[in-house]
Parts: structure tokens; C-alpha cells; sequence
């Protein structure tokens, strides 16, 4: 591989693991900020209609495919009027429950009206008993799907301790690496323009010694046939 060519790929490889590592940051950014959010609220925190929730209890393991297990991560849309009314029995949903002042993901059972207002009664796919019915305004989001494992680091990440290890410090790491780079671009700018200011100078001198050299060599000339004359 020639230079030229690796410095081509060194260059792509670069630009691409920027690109990456700014995505993550502002993936991690926004994800906590939306965290942050959600400890003085009841609402799910998500990016672009897209929630993030940790597993914390087995009650939703089973054999089912869309079944899963505390320490896992669910991403769940988010739900409006629209998609609310779509909602059928089977579907995993999560609400936020009053009996444990917080979020619970459980699987619909059964739809019943009361009064003409529909009710979703849910309960956990390892659970005995089936929660309080809940009007269908009060279903946050629906599951998509599961990501194993990982329910663990994503409680950390939301921690204050791993919200500054893992978002404030790489941002603070990135702003120093960018500030040195761009240091390192001015000075490299400034070397070059100091150059071409100090090659043209010695163009400028080399072309006045050249016309000084030139108007001597007239004036000699001119000299030797006064001399001769």
C-alpha cells in the first residue's frame, strides 16, 4: 500500500470512528437527560418515541418468545390515543402502577368495558394473580422488544456516579481532544503561512538582487564603451 493510499484509509477509518463515538455520546446524552427526567415524573424515558426500560423483578420470565428476565432491557414504543386503541390481548404493555409507585410491564390478558370504557386487565406471564384493572389511557407504551442482560449497566449508567463516568467524562475527554487538535491545525496553519510569507520574501529579495545585479552589469557595460570610445 502506498502512502498516499494509506493515508486515505488511516484518514476514512478517523472520520468514521468520530462519527461513531459522537452517535454514542449523543445517544448517552440524551438517554439520561431523559433518565434525569423521569425520577420527578411518572412518563418513560425514551428518545424519539423509543423507551428504555430495566427489567427489575422475574415477574414477566416464561416460555413465551416475547417473555423476559430481570436484568434484561425492553424497548417499548411509546403510545397516543392512536395506537391505544390497536391494543389487543397478548400485547405487553407497561403502565405506571400505584401499588408500587412505579412502572410495571405486564402482559394483557383481557379487555373489559365498564360503563363503556375500556379497562386492560394485565398480569405477569410468573405472576399468580392478575393487577388492578387500568383504563387504557393509562398504558404508557407497548413492548417491541428485549435486550438481554444489560438492565444491570443501564441502572448504573442512570446512577450519578455512572452518568459522570460515562457521559460527562467522554464528553470532557472529546472537548480536550478536539481543543488539541484544533491547536495543533492552527499552529500547523500558522507554520505554513509563516513559510509561504518567508518564501516570498526571498522571492522578493533574490528579484531585487537580481535588477540590482542586472542594473550593475548595464552600468559597467556602459563604462567600458564610454572608455573605449
Amino acid at each position: 500500500m502506498n502512502p498516499r493510499t494509506r493515508s486515505k484509509v488511516i484518514h476514512a477509518v478517523k472520520i468514521s470512528l468520530n462519527g461513531l463515538f459522537y452517535t454514542v455520546i449523543v445517544f448517552l446524552v440524551l438517554f439520561s437527560v431523559a433518565s434525569i427526567k423521569l425520577k420527578t415524573t411518572s412518563d418513560i424515558a425514551n428518545v424519539f418515541q423509543t423507551g428504555f426500560l430495566s427489567v427489575q423483578s422475574n415477574s414477566m420470565s416464561g416460555d413465551n418468545k416475547d417473555s423476559f428476565n430481570q436484568g434484561d432491557v425492553i424497548l417499548v414504543s411509546m403510545l397516543d390515543d392512536q395506537s391505544r386503541s390497536r391494543l389487543e390481548v397478548g400485547d405487553i404493555i407497561t403502565f405506571y402502577d400505584l401499588r408500587i409507585r412505579s412502572h410495571n410491564t405486564h402482559r394483557i390478558v383481557n379487555i373489559e368495558y365498564i360503563d363503556g370504557q375500556p379497562f386492560l386487565i394485565t398480569k405477569g406471564d410468573n405472576a399468580s394473580d392478575v393487577d388492578r384493572p387500568i383504563h387504557i389511557s393509562e398504558a404508557l407504551s407497548v413492548h417491541r422488544s428485549t435486550i438481554p442482560n444489560v438492565g444491570n449497566m443501564l441502572d448504573y449508567l442512570q446512577s450519578p456516579t455512572g452518568f459522570a463516568l460515562f457521559v460527562i467524562l467522554p464528553v470532557l475527554v472529546l472537548l480536550l481532544l478536539e481543543g488539541a487538535f484544533l491547536v495543533r491545525f492552527l499552529l500547523v496553519m500558522n507554520k505554513e503561512k509563516m513559510e509561504q510569507k518567508f518564501k516570498k520574501e526571498v522571492e522578493q529579495v533574490n528579484l531585487s538582487l537580481e535588477t540590482e545585479i542586472e542594473a550593475i552589469r548595464r552600468e559597467i557595460l556602459r563604462e567600458l564603451e564610454l572608455t573605449k570610445g
